[in-house]
Parts: C-alpha cells; structure tokens; sequence
C-alpha cells in the first residue's frame, strides 16, 4: 500500500524536495580548513617562535582569515544570481583593474622575487586570488550569452582565450605563473563543460601548451626549475634543494607517518613548508594515510561540485559557473600535490583551504558560498537532480 497516497501533494512534494544545502560539502570544506588551521600550527610552531617570538603568530592569523572566509562564505551563498548574470560583462575590467594594482608603486608588496601582493596600511593581500573568482563568473558570463555559438572555433576558443589572455599577461608580469596555469585550466574546463568543440579544444591545448612552453623557454628562472625539476640532483643544493627536501618529507612519511608535530623536514629544511609545500608535512607526518585522506577530502569537493553543476545543467550561466567553481578548488589541489611529489615542475601555488595564506583561503571559501548558492537556487529551482 502506497501511504504517500494520503498525503497532499504539496506536501510530499515538500517531505522529499531536496535540501536548499549541501551538508556534504559543507562538512568537507570545514574539515579541510579545520584540519589545514591544525598543521599550519604544526608546520610553523617552532619556527614562527624562533623567529617571530610567538609560536601560534601563524595560526592565529590563519585563524582569523578562516573567520573571515565564513562570513564570506555566508554572505556568497546570498548573491542573487540575476545580479551576478548583469554584473559580468564587467568583472573582466575590474579583474584587470585588480591586477594592475600589485604592479603600482607606492601599493605593491614585493616579496620572493615576485610583485604579487597589495599593501594598503595593514591590509595585505593578493589580487590574483580574487580575480580567479572574477574570470570564472565573467566567463560564465561569457558562454551564457553565447552559448548557441559555442560550436564555432571564433566564439568557442578565440574570444574567451583572447579575454583570459588579457588577464594572463598581466599576471606573467608580477610574476605568478601558477596563477595564470590555474586560470587557464579552469577556462579550458569550462569551455568543453559548455559545449566548445573537442577538434576546437584540442587545436587550443596545443596553442596554450606551445604559449606556455615558449614563456618557460624565454625566462631563465622558469627554465631552471624545468631543469631542476627533470634532475633536481644535478643541483642539490641550488634549484633542486626545495624538491628534493620535499621527497624527502614524503618518503619519510612512509604508511602512517613520524606523528603530528614531528616533522624534521619543517625545521628550516623545507623551504615554503606551511603554505606551497604543506602537503610534504602532512605527508611526513601522517603518512600515506594522511595524505589520502586530505585528498579524498578534495575529490569530495569537487563531486559534490560537479553534482550540483549536473543538477542546474537546464541553465548555461549556471552549470559553467558551478563547473569552474569547482575547478577552482580542484584544479589548484591536483596541481599542488603533483608539484609536491616531484610529478610537475615548481610553481608558486598555495593547497586551497590547507594550506598558509589569507587571500587564498578567504577567496577559497567565497568559492564554496558561490557553489553552495547555485545548490540553494537549484534547490529553489529544480530541474536537475543530486
């Protein structure tokens, strides 16, 4: 006997609608970022009270940034979307705008070698992180307006390459290659999300990959990590020093690791330990295990992500936005932890949600509201399915 029967069909339409929030998601993000304030502590204790005099300097600030990447969160999940719809035509000029800004004296903060952060009195922070968020909305943007062009190679490639390349360009000149990497791959992904033709993908991969080689050929930096990272022995103590002490941590690891806090690796051995390189901590310090869980933690991220694209497919602005959203946490994931087991050459590339740095885990968390805003409105909306 069927009992649902009985019950008005607004109202079982109501006891089986699906959740306006992705717990899942939800539950994952915080783990990450609970887990990432846990080994920033641990990463940086002994040598933030060397150094700074205060074992918990980095840990708070990580803290504070985690707080701060919740109210953003919150507040993401809110935007209208119809809002964001009409505002992104314009967020490529406010990209660009905030790209020029770590390049203007009097404001840039150089460090590393690089002009990639923005000092105003005691606020700094790193555009670049911002913008991704701003392309992936912009490009949404983009596709959605087109998206009965998308088959054509000018309106499915050139223009939105075209557009990324302006962006590019400028991030080359700060220098942050990673940056410009992650951008790409998350434009790529959601242009063949979209619709774009795969002989069309494949003709714009060669373009990008003979690009990216030529920028790597033509800078002798860029080239010396290409070299370091093919025989980091051949310089063990110059360009290969920071991968090699990265393999180190991760062999030393072995199946459970030395323990939490017992990294020697992080003794100023490593350099970049608590934000490009925290991967090699926790992988020397829980082991295998550790870092397949971090990474389970990711692949759940982007399944969940990729759900919640599926279930607004019906909406091109939607879906594309969902999908590079989603890539803008994975993609940078993935990247990092093949650079910290010596599968890709190094960059500068911070893990998402783990790892040190404000701007990229309060943009980060912003990522998630937005992703958590496409599910409440598919929620309010639906058409698709979880």
């Amino acid at each position: 006997m069927d009992f649902t029967s009985a019950l008005p069909s607004s109202r079982f339409k109501e006891l089986h609608a699906p959740s306006p929030v992705d717990y899942l998601l939800v539950v994952s993000v915080l783990l990450l970022v609970g887990f990432g304030l846990v080994m920033v502590y641990s990463t940086t204790g002994i040598v933030s009270q060397e150094k700074m005099g205060d074992s918990l300097f980095y840990a708070k600030r990580q803290l504070i940034s985690a707080v701060l990447g919740g109210i953003f969160m919150v507040t993401c999940m809110q935007v209208p979307f119809q809002f964001l719809r009409r505002i992104s035509p314009y967020l490529l000029i406010a990209s660009l705008f905030l790209l020029v800004l770590p390049l203007t004296p009097g404001i840039a903060d150089r460090a590393g070698g690089a002009s990639r952060w923005v000092k105003l009195g005691p606020i700094r922070f790193q555009p670049a992180e911002f913008v991704k968020v701003f392309m992936v909305v912009f490009m949404a943007g983009f596709l959605s307006r087109h998206e009965q062009k998308l088959s054509s190679f000018l309106n499915g490639i050139v223009k939105p390459i075209s557009m990324v390349g302006l962006a590019a360009v400028l991030l080359l000149l700060q220098p942050d290659f990673g940056s410009t990497v992650v951008i790409v791959v998350v434009v790529l992904s959601m242009l063949l999300a979209s619709g774009a033709r795969l002989a069309h993908m494949f003709l714009c991969c060669i373009g990008v990959g003979l690009v990216l080689g030529l920028l790597v050929y033509i800078s002798p930096y860029r080239m010396m990590r290409v070299v370091s990272f093919l025989s980091p022995f051949a310089d063990a103590s110059g360009k290969g020093y920071q991968l090699i002490q990265s393999l180190i941590a991760v062999g030393s690891g072995q199946l459970y690791g030395v323990g939490l806090g017992g990294s020697q690796q992080k003794l100023f051995f490593l350099p970049a330990a608590h934000t490009d390189f925290i991967f090699a901590v926790i992988a020397e310090e829980l082991g295998f295990v550790g870092g397949l869980c971090t990474m389970l933690g990711f692949l759940v991220v982007m399944w969940r992500g990729l759900l919640i694209a599926r279930s607004v497919r019906h909406d091109t602005f939607l879906f594309s936005l969902a999908v590079g959203l989603t890539m803008m946490i994975a993609a940078p994931a993935l990247l990092n932890v093949g650079v910290v087991i010596g599968l890709l050459p190094t960059k500068g590339m911070v893990l998402p949600l783990v790892g040190y740095g404000g701007s990229s885990l309060i943009a980060c968390m912003g990522v998630v509201g937005l992703l958590l805003g496409v599910r409440k409105d598919a929620g309010d909306h639906p058409h698709g399915s979880l």
